[in-house]
């Protein structure tokens, strides 16, 4: 993403906001939904929300949670289930931050057949290094399609439609960078309007290059606000945590999910290897920092190993949201490599990027919860002034504050998350 005027600079964190997370009722991108023109011809393989929090019911678990096929539009969700041709990977690595280690630990999931009759395979692997492309590890236990189910070990597991618990004011985001709207040709980093500003701001609020005016028109999170709402399908899992932290390794634990396929249309085996086409971790990383054409190049890099992400996100902040190289700097090192981390040894809540900050942002437990807010939490990293008031970096004045918040809440228009298993709520 390239932009070297101020203006650009705003719109592009704007764009950070709204790239990671939101969707419209037609092809359009959220936290990471419709990421790749690949996953967008196979949407029950595009990932669009990971998520790593404390089990509200047994402080000696965390639920690890990953959504895919999104914009499901209401009423719509009895008629999807999970591809029976995608391997689903939650992956594991333990150290301290910044660690470049390949996954130590993997928990998989794999459908058998469609329909109401689909069954759902839950798989464990572990190892010093964990390498791809993937196979399947030890059986766990395999479970009807949409019911909840308690396996071996102390897991239960769910795979089934649900609401979809991202938030965002995606339409407004759209405004701003156009690009990051699969619907839409490629314009890249070029701005929709050189007055960027999400809505919901008081009256006389000013920010930006000339000190242009906030859009104080209402927000809308376009999940729940826009055609009765939409849904995913979702993988969740509440593991004891002294399956993901063995005696001896770090209690921090560096988490991303994958989706892979067999070459070329193989039909699936036992045996078979499966080749990543879809990766996620944090949200508003790859999909505010990189232009949509090169998406597909992340998907197919491991995090701890991708050069794309480790350009970009520099290149983004100095070159279009206007940051100094310090700030710029240290935001890289914060979300490069690229993986949701949590201390599995702290209590909760979960707070994202709570680990990064040492519990600045809510506690040091980490990971990401259903109702964090993330793209304000993004927006204030990117174009507020969270790094300089942690200390990081000198203060740079470049901040706009008619980019630091999207003014929209989790469950506003309707309902998404619930307080049992599986934690997120029924489908609209």
């Amino acid at each position: 993403m390239r932009f070297k005027r101020i203006a650009a600079a705003l719109a592009a964190v704007v764009a950070l906001t709204s790239s990671a997370f939101l969707y419209s009722s037609h092809a359009a991108r959220g936290s990471d939904h419709q990421d790749s023109p690949q996953v967008v011809a196979q949407p029950g393989a595009d990932i669009t929300d990971v998520y790593l929090f404390p089990a509200p019911d047994n402080a000696n678990n965390v639920v690890l949670a990953m959504d895919i096929h999104p914009l499901i539009p209401a009423g719509m969700s009895g008629k999807v289930t999970l591809d029976p041709s995608v391997l689903y990977e939650f992956k594991l690595s333990h150290g301290p931050l910044g660690t470049t280690a390949p996954p130590d630990t993997a928990i998989q999931v794999l459908a058998h057949g469609t329909g109401s009759s689909q069954t759902v395979s839950v798989y464990a692997k572990t190892a010093k290094a964990i390498y791809r492309p993937s196979t399947t590890g030890t059986l766990l236990g395999t479970i009807p399609f949409n019911t909840q189910w308690k396996l071996s070990d102390g897991i239960v597991a769910f795979a089934g439609p649900r609401a979809d618990p991202f938030f965002f004011d995606l339409f407004q985001f759209f405004t701003i960078l156009p690009d990051r709207n699969a619907a839409n040709p490629r314009t890249g980093n070029t701005l929709g309007t050189s007055t960027p500003t999400f809505n919901g701001y008081p009256k006389g609020s000013t920010s930006g290059p000339g000190g242009y005016a906030c859009s104080t028109a209402a927000s809308t999170n376009a999940l729940t606000q826009i055609n009765g709402g939409f849904d995913v399908v979702s993988i969740v899992l509440e593991v004891p945590k002294t399956l993901l932290v063995a005696k001896g390794q770090s209690p921090i634990v560096h988490l991303w999910a994958t989706t892979s396929v067999p070459y070329g249309g193989e039909p699936v085996s036992p045996t078979m290897a499966y080749h990543q086409i879809e990766v996620l971790s944090r949200p508003a990383v790859k999909e505010l920092f990189e232009v949509f054409a090169d998406h597909i190049k992340t998907n197919y890099n491991d995090p701890f190993n991708d050069p794309e992400i480790f350009y970009a996100v520099d290149n983004f902040m100095q070159h279009v949201a206007g940051r100094s190289v310090a700030i710029s700097r240290v935001v890289r090192n914060v979300l490069y490599p690229n993986e949701l981390a949590a201390d599995l040894s702290q209590s909760g809540p979960a707070a994202y990027l709570g680990v990064e900050t040492g519990g600045a942002t809510g506690s040091k437990f980490g990971g990401r919860g259903l109702t964090d807010d993330v793209i304000d939490l993004s927006l204030g990293v990117v174009f507020g002034n969270t790094v300089p008031a942690l200390g990081l970096a000198p203060d740079d004045g470049k901040e706009n504050a008619c980019l630091t918040s999207e003014h929209v809440a989790s469950g506003q228009g309707g309902v998404q998350t619930q307080s049992t298993f599986p934690f997120l709520a029924t489908p609209h």
